[in-house]
């Protein structure tokens, strides 16, 4: 073993001794030497989608990852690299292609001429989506000469030997990594091929990219460089541009607005609780009191708005305040009354003597009504069952509230702390009367909003959140966003129930063809063209209907 290493290092430094003084990548530099870009014609695509076999060999060894291209074997038993060589004969620029379940799949060739190509360099060639949001760098081709291929073997084994021998810590083995390895094994390369003879080069390169709203049109390019063993370097100048226009679904998408019915009453009510605290046994309103400030600010803007808006007449306010249950009921009354009469003379305060006569002030000691409801809301009462039946059963409001107290001694205090505070309320309602309105309901038609905005979304191809809008209104623009979301199953029954036409049958078409049903699908797509020659074109687009068609 170490006398092949020998050999092999006595190799690679006998060739760097063949430099004779010329940079190994000069040459490349001078001739402006680039690789090629282009299309492959439609039987090459259907070609390169036939072929089952894998496109690169992934290796693990140690904690190393290595590409390889796929590899043939022949008669003789020797296994040979197989990288199919091919005259490019189709190079459009621009292309279509589909977009399905959010991505599509963007293909092409990449070539490399023999003037890239020797035993002395390394070729790294890195092809580039640009975007209008940005760009975003793929895979990386690379292919090495056997030279150099030989050079990074005997790199790699100095450092191995190196850690064996002296066992460094993490540190050191980066050092010494950095120090021996001069031209490291490439990462997360799509092909990292050795070649040993002069030629051209082909390999098709196929990559899956999401879509989002800014990918109606696509655009890559190929950058790279070529690196020596001798440390020289050439970058390659830029490559041709290759286009791709994504097709897709939305195509199809209903732009038409839709519209909703609005009922419209000519009497309103509007109703606002509020929270006001008072200290213990008395009326007088403290606005620097807990929490009083905010609320009372609140109870005030909501009555200017109301008060100064042109649309509605005010027909009456009115201000009810409630006292919780603990105590005597007559004196709870007494609080209430006073509290609420209170809140009007502080009101009038604010707005002036105009609201004296608007405002009517009403008071109610103990809102038993809104304590059974918060007690069938709490999950903390163990009783909550017997609590409720006893309030039902007992007529007396100081009985009642005693027998809770009494009864129920661990439930009662978590009634006084969380939910009798609730109960001190002041609630405001306003009785309104739509000006200038006859009738006492009248039905309108206006946009809908909120499917606007659902078809927004689909033509931004934010699928998923568009569908959380549009899946209640069943249309064809929920076809299209179960369909860009591949929910096939969901989209044909959809499509079932909706009206006959061309777009609904070449869809059905479509969802047939993704579920196999060839059959179904090929009379779907044939009825479709009966309604509508255009989609007879419209089907070129499509892998699926393309799909359909074959025998």
């Amino acid at each position: 073993m170490k006398t092949k290493q020998i050999l092999s290092v006595g190799l690679v430094i006998g060739t760097l001794c063949l430099c004779f003084g010329c940079s190994v990548t000069g040459p490349l530099a001078r001739r402006q030497v680039a690789p090629g870009l282009s299309q492959l014609s439609r039987a090459e695509r259907q070609e390169r989608q036939s072929d089952y076999r894998p496109q690169v060999v992934k290796l693990q060894r140690d904690s190393n990852t290595f590409f390889l291209a796929p590899v043939d074997t022949l008669a003789d038993g020797e296994r040979v690299m197989s990288l199919q060589i091919e005259q490019v004969t189709v190079v459009a620029k621009m292309r279509s292609v589909p977009e399905r379940n959010g991505r599509v799949v963007l293909d092409f060739i990449v070539s490399l001429p023999k003037q890239l190509l020797g035993g002395n360099r390394s070729v790294v060639i890195t092809p580039v989506l640009h975007k209008p949001d940005g760009r975003m760098e793929l895979e990386d081709l690379v292919i090495r000469g056997g030279r150099f291929s030989l050079l990074q073997q005997r790199d790699y084994w100095q450092y191995e030997t190196y850690v064996d021998r002296f066992r460094p810590d993490t540190l050191g083995r980066e050092a010494a990594f950095n120090r021996f390895v001069k031209f490291p094994y490439p990462e997360d390369a799509r092909l990292d091929s050795v070649v040993e003879r002069r030629g051209m080069m082909t390999y098709y390169y196929s990559e899956e990219v999401p879509t989002d709203e800014t990918s109606k049109r696509m655009t890559v390019t190929l950058e790279g460089k070529v690196l020596g063993i001798d440390d020289s370097s050439y970058r390659l100048p830029p490559s041709d541009t290759l286009d791709y226009v994504v097709s897709s679904m939305l195509s199809f998408v209903d732009t038409l607005p839709r519209y909703c019915i609005r009922i419209i009453d000519k009497y309103v009510t509007v109703t606002d609780r509020s929270y006001i605290r008072f200290h213990v046994g008395r009326t007088e309103v403290v606005d620097t009191l807990g929490d009083n400030r905010r609320q009372l600010d609140k109870i005030a803007d909501l009555m200017r708005r109301i008060v100064g808006q042109e649309e509605f007449f005010v027909d009456a306010m009115t201000l009810t305040a409630t006292a919780s249950p603990e105590g005597r009921y007559t004196a709870n009354e007494a609080l209430a009354q006073g509290r609420a009469q209170a809140l009007k003379r502080y009101l009038v305060r604010r707005f002036g003597r105009q609201l004296d006569t608007m405002l009517t002030v009403r008071w109610e000691a103990e809102d038993w009504d809104e304590l059974t409801r918060l007690i069938k809301g709490s999950r903390e009462l163990p009783h909550r069952d017997e609590i409720l039946a006893l309030i039902a059963a007992e007529k007396n409001p100081d009985r009642r509230e005693r027998m809770i107290r009494e009864r129920f001694p661990q439930d009662y205090a978590h009634i006084k702390r969380e939910i009798y505070p609730r109960l001190r309320a002041v609630t405001c309602r306003y009785d309104l009367r739509r000006k200038g309105m006859v009738k006492d309901t009248i039905h309108t038609t206006e946009p809908d909003t909120t499917y606007a905005r659902g078809v927004e979304l689909l033509r931004k191809r934010k699928y998923a959140q568009a569908l959380y809008i549009l899946d209640g209104y069943g249309d064809r623009n929920t076809v299209v966003a179960h369909l860009s979301l591949g929910h096939d199953e969901q989209a044909l029954e959809l499509l079932a129930a909706l009206p006959k036409d061309a777009v609904t049958e070449y869809l059905k078409a479509i969802a047939c063809s993704r579920l196999g049903r060839k059959d179904e699908g090929r009379k779907h797509f044939l009825e479709a063209c009966r309604l509508d020659e255009h989609m007879e074109y419209r089907g070129n687009l499509d892998p699926e209907i393309t799909e359909l068609l074959k025998d």
